[in-house]
């Protein structure tokens, strides 16, 4: 499976991270939200986002889009260090969350025949065919799951992350 993301032998230690890194975020993140979506999409709406606005803060990720970025989004404590676009971002995000923690239908359902997912991102936001090139993810883990399952993906990386 590493092999699929470009991690061998030979691969050199930062790019190597770096590669598990993403192999570990499309298992435990993209890949367990395509299952729940896939799951309860007939019991229940289901709304699907991908959150792709790059970190802005200093450090080794600035950016990167990464995992809990979205929440500085929503809480709104960090606007006064956004960008416009991305202060307009970020309000139009927590609008979407509090409109569906009250009921309502924050953009269009995600069903098996119309897989749709909200793309936030100051360059391309929208409502997007929930597919890696609309939205931005890597159909690596995608063809992995096909092959062997998205529980036997996620035991693999839980395995090589404690041996």
């Amino acid at each position: 499976m590493l092999y699929s993301y470009g991690i061998d032998p030979s691969t050199e230690d930062d790019d190597a991270f770096e590669k598990v890194l993403q192999f570990g975020g499309d298992v435990s993140f993209y890949a367990p939200t395509l299952a729940f979506a896939q799951g309860m999409d007939e019991t229940m709406p289901v709304y699907v986002y991908r959150f792709n606005e790059p970190n802005d803060w200093p450090g080794p990720w600035k950016g990167r889009s990464t995992h809990i970025h979205d929440l500085t989004y929503l809480l709104q404590n960090f606007n006064d260090h956004l960008s416009d676009e991305q202060s307009c971002l970020a309000e139009e995000f927590a609008a979407n969350v509090i409109a569906f923690a009250n009921g309502q239908a924050p953009w269009q359902r995600w069903n098996k025949d119309q897989k749709i997912a909200k793309v936030f991102e100051v360059s391309g936001q929208g409502e997007k065919e929930d597919v890696p090139g609309e939205t931005g993810r890597r159909g690596i883990v995608l063809h992995l799951a096909d092959e062997v399952g998205f529980d036997a993906l996620k035991t693999a990386f839980v395995r090589f992350m404690i041996s």
